[in-house]
């Protein structure tokens, strides 16, 4: 073997033996020849909105704390760890159940089935937010037509919860009020009436406490914009539902559901920002997922519904929302980012979105991407921000089940290192085995990015494949 033939065979078994996949090159990867080409253009000293360390939260029913005393509580400590590793966040307790059960303090009642909340319900839950250090959203009952027992529980829930009390708000989709919690047509004028004699009660007992409003069915943006108008001065944040169709019983609903863009979506978000931004208050999505009527197996717990998540936040975060606060908690619940079944708890295909949009998003400036040549006919979605160190890092999603895409990004400042951290599963429809650069949640729930896929570069310019069913976080420095 002459000399060059054997210092050849020993830069490539180095290579083989590095312990992460780094390219050491001058110059970014080429396209994939066998992917559809995309060209896009950033523009990084163009940066806009920063994403709240809050961005992201967990919505769960309020009758968790009635029926699983161990769920939210200071001993659950692979829940606690799932949720630190998302970093700050914010803990909504509301849904249907919250216009459900009365406030009974030192008595339960005597149904065992529907008991009421209690104070030891409530003093476990202020010990679990302060373990987390997430603020809480608390919804009290407005169906009952109580105002007075909600000052009463407020009044409790405000001395437990101290400082991670966020606000209060006062009904869930009360829009949906009619024949259900109230006789006949419920309009909003019903409503205004009912949410302002509750805030008046609840001020009188204890005045320090904030409110936020209305938490109505999706696409309501009348409702939002009367709220809004009139009480706008008595709420430090507006809020609202979102769910991209429903229900899970109709036979119709597919995959397209979630992979397909929804153009309602944008509309929605698009208003919310309008009527918040008008009147100085943010928006938050306080309660969401995929599928309404508790998810549909094998499309909301999937991967396919990550990549909508994913998607999702992004949406609301480029509409200049305050977050997202994903609906879930027991195995009744298909779309629930964190499961527990036999005494497990298990991070679902949702979670790992969340994971994504942490290290891609969260406390980041927003930069829009312009497309040079988009083809209407290719689903995929492109987001990017820049970081306090000033790095660029760019998402981008591919929500395709046959297409693969390179992605070309030309950027306006030169790049001298790029990681690509993916979000992959075995397939679209995997509810399982699902990875975050190169890693998943351990048992214990803890979770470390492995080593990314890495290279080095003095370029303005840098290519990506995304497979299809697939998403990728890229940073650029």
């Amino acid at each position: 073997m002459n000399k060059l033939r054997f210092a050849v065979l020993i830069w490539a078994l180095s290579l083989c033996a590095c312990k992460k996949d780094l390219i050491d090159t001058n110059r970014p990867a080429r396209p994939d020849p066998a992917a559809i080409p995309v060209s896009l253009v950033l523009d990084q000293t163009l940066t806009g909105y920063r994403i709240p360390h809050t961005f992201e939260g967990l919505s769960y029913e309020t009758a968790l704390l009635t029926q699983d005393p161990g769920y939210l509580n200071e001993n659950n400590t692979v829940l606690i760890q799932l949720l630190k590793n998302l970093g700050k966040g914010v803990l909504r307790i509301g849904g249907n159940s919250s216009d459900e059960i009365d406030w009974g303090g030192d008595d339960a009642g005597t149904d065992t089935l529907h008991r009421k909340l209690t104070k030891p319900d409530i003093d476990r839950l202020a010990a679990f937010a302060k373990t987390i250090k997430w603020p809480v959203l608390f919804g009290l009952n407005l169906g009952n037509s109580n105002p007075e027992e909600a000052a009463n529980e407020a009044v409790y829930v405000r001395n437990k919860l101290q400082n991670s009390l966020y606000a209060f708000q006062s009904g869930n989709e009360p829009d949906f009020f009619g024949n259900i919690h109230r006789q006949g047509k419920y309009i909003y004028e019903d409503y205004q009436r009912d949410w302002r004699s509750y805030y008046n009660a609840v001020k009188s007992k204890v005045p320090g406490v904030a409110f936020a409003g209305p938490d109505m069915m999706p696409f309501n943006l009348r409702w939002l914009h009367n709220f809004t108008k009139n009480n706008h001065d008595k709420v430090v944040m507006l809020d609202g539902h979102y769910y991209n169709n429903g229900p899970a019983s109709n036979p119709a609903i597919g995959l397209s559901d979630v992979l397909v863009p929804n153009n309602k979506m944008a509309t929605y978000l698009q208003g919310m920002s309008v009527i918040a931004s008008s009147h100085g208050l943010p928006f938050r999505i306080s309660e969401g997922n995929s599928i309404w009527g508790q998810g549909k197996p094998g499309i909301s717990n999937v991967f396919a519904s990550a990549l909508w998540a994913l998607d999702f936040m992004w949406s609301v975060a480029e509409n200049k929302g305050q977050g997202v606060n994903f609906h879930g908690g027991g195995v009744r619940f298909v779309y629930t980012p964190i499961n527990t079944a036999n005494g497990v708890t298990t991070a679902k295909p949702l979670y790992y979105a969340m994971l994504a949009f942490k290290y891609g998003a969260v406390g980041n400036k927003i930069i829009q991407p312009r497309f040079l040549n988009p083809n209407p006919d290719d689903n995929y979605s492109v987001h990017a921000c820049e970081s306090p160190d000033n790095a660029t890092l760019v998402t981008i999603i591919n929500k395709e089940t046959t297409k693969n895409f390179s992605f070309t990004i030309q950027l306006s400042k030169t790049a001298s290192n790029i990681q690509v951290a993916r979000l992959s599963a075995p397939s679209i429809t995997a509810n399982t085995e699902v990875t975050f650069a190169g890693s998943t949640v351990n048992s214990d729930g803890s979770f470390e990015p492995a080593n990314p896929e890495e290279y080095r570069t003095n370029q303005k310019s840098l290519t990506v494949t995304v497979p299809a069913g697939s998403a990728a976080v890229v940073t650029v420095k």
